[in-house]
Order: structure tokens, then C-alpha cells, then sequence
């Protein structure tokens, strides 16, 4: 890592045309699944009992990577910290995440799976080496000469974080075998660049897995890596090669049940010694189950960190999971 120059900001840059097409996008994730609630949307879902999806397929189907469900998920993350720094263990942070999936049906029966991540973070720990400098989790990681003595946590502060955005394609075979090929993409949307990568990622993913008649098992992986970067309010020269695993898996327990667990385990490539990995385990359960004509599914799942980031890195986890389904269409 090196240092930059000040950044002086003039009447354009690239960043700017970055963020008002990002800012494009973002709006249109939004309004391209609501508009499956319309009437007549409605009427997919909750169609004559003949023609509906027993509960426990769709509850399955919202834990499968490559599913034909068109959805809305809304994770509602709390997270505790430890580490090495001073207070490390006394930092929290909760966030909202909301995932709108939108698969398009091919003629080959697989799908064409576009999924967004759109994420609003509240009171988010930063690690101030000074007055004027804000280290965000990820920067802690990868600072060579960090003085972990010297320095604190400033107060958290709510910010949008940066946009993501997916496009797959895959489907199950009459094997029952998972199988995705993608891109992964992350855009610099964010306006609190204090705390955010100033960087467009993008990277390959895939899924691998097994839909069996109790539930279904796999892994979905993907590597980052920037091809655009804008000067990091930090002066600081960084770059992004991480590697992510999440696991999933589902049994199912009938009428809706199932036990579930969604692990995402993450190598950082530019991480100092010791601060590479992070590695959670845990498990939770859900509960599907029609509301009026629209199936729901409530979850709850907790994870405990048992490698993490020596200097600054996550503990445990709560996820709160609150899935509507706009349509089961294309599974019918």
C-alpha cells in the first residue's frame, strides 16, 4: 500500500457518471419486482388450490440458488465483533439487506437469474488511527503497518453501502443436481466513502449442489476483484481480491419447517498475516406459509465466528429473515 496524493475534486469525474448510473440501477431493481404485485402477479401466486405449490416446495425452492421463484428477501443482520484492537469487543452493528431475485425461464428449462443486493447499514464501527482518518472493517485487514496500541473507535454512523448485483444462469437437472455459472458485480453507489470500497468489482461465481427428497445442500462461490478505483477518502492505495463460500443447506421438517444453515465463509487475499479468514458456523429455522394468496417465510438463524480477523473482525451473528414470494409461475 502506498500513499496518494490529496485528492482535489474538480467539476467532473469518473465516479460521478458511475454513481448516477448505479443510482439508475438501483431504482429499477426496486421497481421491476413490485411490479409483480400487480393483480395480476397476485393471481399467480395464489391461483386455485389444484394449481398451487404445496408450502414445503416453496419453502425449499427459497433456499435453492437457482430457483424459479421471484422474491424479495429482507435479512435484518445484528452483529457483535472482537479482536485485538482496543474495544474490539465492545463494537456492534446491525443492517438491512434486501434481496430482490427475478429469474427469466429459458426454452432449455434453465434460468436466467438476476438477483441485486441492496444494503442499508446503521452505526457502523470505524477504527480511527487519528483524528481524521476512518478504517472500515475490510482496510483493518489489510494495513501492514497498523499501530494496534495507538488509535480508537469513533462513533457509528448509518450509510447505503455499495450496490450488488448478479447475473446467473442454471437450473436443476432430472438428477436433481444444483448447477450456476455467473457474474458477480459490486458498484461504488455508496455516498459514505469513508466507511465503503470506492471500487467497481466484479468477478466469476458459481453454485454446485444437491435438491434430494428431504432438502437440498451445496455451495455458491464467487471471487472479486476491482477494475475501476476512485481516490479512497483514507489516501490510501488498496486493492480487492476476495474469495466467498456460502454454504447452504436445508431439511426439511414438513408443513413449512425446515432446519437451515447459510454460512459464508470469506478469504481475503490482501489481508495481513492472520487476518485472511473469516469462518462462521450455525444453523436456524424457518417457517413457510401462505398469507392470503402470497406465500411467506420468516427465519431466524445465529452464527458464531469461530476463525476471524485477529486485528477487527465479526463474532456472532443474528439473521432475521422475512422472504414474500411474488411468484411461483415458473414452477407451475
Amino acid at each position: 500500500m502506498t500513499l496518494l496524493p490529496e485528492h482535489l475534486p474538480g467539476p467532473y469525474h469518473p465516479g460521478m457518471l458511475v454513481r448516477f448510473l448505479q443510482r439508475v440501477c438501483c431504482i429499477a431493481v426496486f421497481a421491476l419486482p413490485l411490479s409483480g404485485l400487480s393483480p395480476a402477479s397476485a393471481n399467480e401466486v395464489g391461483e386455485s388450490p389444484s394449481r398451487a405449490l404445496p408450502v414445503d416446495k416453496i419453502a425449499l425452492e427459497l433456499q435453492n440458488p437457482v430457483t424459479g421463484l421471484r422474491s424479495i428477501a429482507w435479512d435484518m443482520k445484528y452483529k457483535t465483533f472482537q479482536g485485538d484492537l482496543p474495544e474490539a469487543d465492545d463494537q456492534s452493528m446491525y443492517s438491512s439487506v434486501f434481496t430482490p431475485s427475478w429469474p427469466i425461464k429459458l426454452g432449455n428449462g434453465k434460468h436466467l437469474l438476476l438477483r441485486a443486493k441492496i444494503t442499508i447499514n446503521g452505526d457502523t464501527p470505524g477504527w480511527k488511527p487519528d483524528f481524521w482518518i476512518d478504517y472500515p472493517q475490510w482496510l483493518v485487514r489489510q494495513v501492514p503497518d497498523l499501530d494496534e496500541t495507538a488509535g480508537a473507535f469513533g462513533s457509528g454512523h448509518g450509510h447505503m453501502d455499495n450496490l450488488g448485483f448478479d447475473i446467473g444462469y442454471g437450473g436443476v437437472d432430472e438428477d436433481g443436481v444444483i448447477s450456476m455459472i455467473g457474474v458477480a458485480n459490486v458498484a461504488p453507489t455508496s455516498d459514505d466513502q469513508s466507511a465503503m470500497r470506492k471500487q467497481w468489482l466484479i468477478g466469476p461465481e458459481f453454485a454446485i449442489g444437491k435438491l434430494t427428497d428431504w432438502g437440498l445442500y451445496g455451495v455458491r462461490a464467487k471471487h472479486l476483484t476491482a477494475i475501476w478505483s476512485g481516490d479512497s477518502e483514507q489516501n490510501i492505495e488498496y486493492d480487492t481480491n476476495e474469495t466467498t463460500l456460502k454454504l447452504f443447506f436445508a431439511y426439511s421438517l414438513g408443513n413449512g419447517w425446515q432446519i437451515e444453515a447459510n454460512p459464508t465463509i470469506l478469504y481475503d487475499w490482501e489481508a495481513v498475516s492472520g487476518n485472511e479468514w473469516t469462518v462462521p458456523v450455525g444453523a436456524g429455522v424457518s417457517k413457510t406459509f401462505m398469507l392470503g394468496s402470497i406465500p411467506l417465510q420468516l427465519g431466524l438463524e445465529a452464527q458464531k465466528h469461530v476463525v476471524s480477523p485477529h486485528r477487527f473482525g465479526p463474532d456472532w451473528l443474528v439473521n432475521l429473515n422475512v422472504t414474500p414470494v411474488l411468484s411461483t409461475r415458473l414452477l407451475q
